[in-house]
């Protein structure tokens, strides 16, 4: 039979078939081939809804109620758009339409959202459902609006910068101090190209505005000064300060640790829910992330107070002791960093803006370049420097090592206090002659030592204000290029969080054995702002996948909650690992995972 076959589809001979008149080389396995590896499998976007005999899925209700209570908020260039939040719901979905095919669809899981880089003449409309945790959709509910381009009373401001002329930022009035150059200030893009923008990956640290312009003191009627700030920061657990700094300082340590280390300091700390003046309780304020706020800072005779857009937040008898600072707006993240800040406007009640001169980069690099060349155009300046170090005593004094040559450094403003492992500002006076950039990169290297020769303190910021030169232009090709436009960071989906159940909704803690029988796996998944599309969820036994949820059902979900219910018995006793996945609708947005620990006892 066999024969019969080959007769009939051709014949093997020394390693060719021939077939049908064409001779086919059988290729050895040991023969290298050009075949390129398959391709990979294309990333999941998709959850098939499964449950093993071991799992009961919960299923979706009735479809959720749609918003109430819509206010639009016209701006300019803007609108913003909020509604009363039900606890039930877990996300919305907002969608803006224009003129010809102009759409904009944000998925939140606040009851508020911002649509920026708008016409303010053109009208737009708007468009919020309600998601559930398996994407069912509300009926929507619609409002149209014009952005508006009439901004409140701003007469008491001597500066204000809304950032909408032709360079953004302009360095002769605002410069962002950072810890090594781990975040950057430039105009935004796309939706936010008439926003100023800070786009930052610090971590923990904080990054400021430092205002060129000093706030100074001056009795109208009461009242000495103001400074304001327009932005959508604080984001959900990060912070935003408001300082008044008596000295030549970039940069301060933010939150509790740093409030008391430089004396006269007015600082204001600011959450999305509290508002806070150091040595008074903390105010709590109504929730607004995830929109712009308009907060002015006013210092009267009697006191200090805070407004948020127009409304009284806080006060306190703080009356300053100074009558000339330097003001900073400080930007914190939460705990894994700030990613992205917009600021709408900035203004201060005094507006003698120093002169400006371009500075070159300047970095703490200790190698000296055999080839160096002077900075043009300045008859010297002032090097502001933030360090950082563990000792519990302030290793003083500083010096500071520029090609070869040895500068006294002093503490930034007069009796300063100090804590291992907080920020500690420095100032250094330097010559013309002392502005040396190396050949090879066009740079300032300022290498800074203490008096303990042991000592290696760490180098946060390095600022330079300089005195212009009237007899010299400066050079362009010296200066530190501009930041180019910054983009918004690639939206994710919300982190998924997991806990095991008793019967009676008790915790069961992972070093603990559950109960033999059902347990109730709990999942959430929480988050603020904007997020990716959800697709939904797997859950997974020691790599064995038990069940599967789509959370998109009329579109993707935001984020959710859903409890699981899991017979412990169909699995082996011991410890097992229970792990969850969460995948989205979107191909470039990596999954989320979370994994916990199951005892299953005999």
């Amino acid at each position: 039979m066999e024969r019969r076959l080959l007769q009939r589809a051709g014949y093997v001979a020394g390693g060719l078939i021939v077939v049908a008149g064409a001779i086919v080389a059988l290729r050895n396995a040991d023969t290298p081939t050009e075949q390129k590896p398959p391709l990979p499998a294309p990333p999941q976007t998709e959850v098939v809804q499964y449950a093993d005999q071991s799992v009961l899925l919960p299923q979706p209700g009735g479809r959720p109620e749609k918003p109430a209570d819509l206010v639009v908020t016209p701006g300019p260039h803007r609108l913003q758009v909020s509604w009363a939040r039900k606890p039930e719901i877990t996300g919305y979905d907002v969608r803006l339409r224009g003129p010809g095919d102009f759409q904009r669809t944000r998925l939140v899981a606040d009851e508020a959202t911002q649509f920026d880089g708008l016409d303010d003449h053109t009208e737009y409309s708007l468009e919020v459902r309600a998601v559930d945790s398996f994407g069912q959709r509300s009926d929507p509910v619609t409002q149209t609006h014009r952005p508006s381009g009439k901004r409140p009373d701003e007469s008491r401001y001597a500066l204000v910068d809304h950032f909408d002329g032709a360079v953004v930022p302009d360095p002769a009035r605002w410069q962002l101090a950072n810890n090594a150059a781990c975040a950057r200030m430039s105009r935004g893009a796309d939706d936010d190209n008439k926003r100023l923008v800070i786009s930052a990956a610090c971590g923990a640290e904080s990054v400021a505005i430092r205002s060129r312009t000093p706030l100074r003191l001056k009795d109208n009627g009461g009242e000495l000064g103001r400074m304001m700030i327009e932005t959508d920061a604080p984001a959900t657990d990060g912070e935003l300060t408001m300082d008044l700094v008596p000295g030549p300082v970039d940069l301060v340590e933010s939150g509790p640790r740093g409030d008391g280390l430089i004396p006269g300091l007015v600082r204001v700390r600011i959450t999305s829910e509290s508002v806070e003046i150091p040595g008074f309780p903390a105010v709590k304020i109504p929730r607004l992330a995830a929109i712009s706020s308009r907060w002015e800072l006013v210092l009267r005779t009697d006191g200090i107070s805070v407004w948020r857009n127009g409304v009284q937040v806080a006060a306190a008898n703080v009356v300053p002791t100074w009558t000339e600072a330097t003001p900073l707006f400080g930007f914190a993240g939460p705990a894994n960093g700030l990613n992205y800040a917009g600021i709408d406007a900035i203004g201060l009640s005094s507006g003698d803006t120093p002169a400006y001169v371009p500075a070159p980069r300047i970095t703490s690099n200790a190698i000296t370049s055999p080839d160096t060349e002077a900075f043009a155009g300045s008859l010297g300046g002032q090097l502001r420097i933030t360090i950082r170090a563990s000792y519990g005593v302030v290793l003083a004094p500083f010096t500071v090592d520029i090609a070869g040559r040895s500068f006294p450094a002093r503490p930034a403003t007069e009796g300063q206090g100090y804590q291992p492992g907080t920020r500690y500002p420095i100032v250094v006076d330097l010559p013309a002659d002392a502005l040396l950039l190396s050949g090879d990169r066009h740079e300032l290297r300022a290498a800074v030592h203490s008096s303990v020769p042991q000592s290696m303190p760490v180098v946060q910021h390095l600022g330079l204000e300089l005195v212009p030169d009237p007899a010299h232009k400066p050079s362009a090709a010296q200066a530190e290029p501009a930041s180019e436009q910054a983009q918004r960071p690639r939206l994710m989906i919300a982190p998924i969080k997991a806990a095991l159940l008793d019967a009676a909704g008790n915790k069961i803690d992972s070093n603990h054995a559950s109960p033999r029988g059902r347990v109730v796996l709990d999942v959430t998944m929480t988050g603020a702002d904007v997020h990716a599309g959800l697709a939904g969820i797997e859950i997974w036994v020691d790599n064995k996948r038990i069940a599967g949820i789509p959370t998109n059902r009329d579109g993707p979900a935001v984020t959710g909650h859903w409890r699981i219910a899991l017979n412990s018995g169909a699995f082996p006793t011991g410890v097992r690992n229970l792990e969850l996945k969460a995948i989205s609708t979107d191909s470039a947005i990596p999954a989320q995972f979370t994994s916990i620990t199951w005892q299953i006892p005999a």
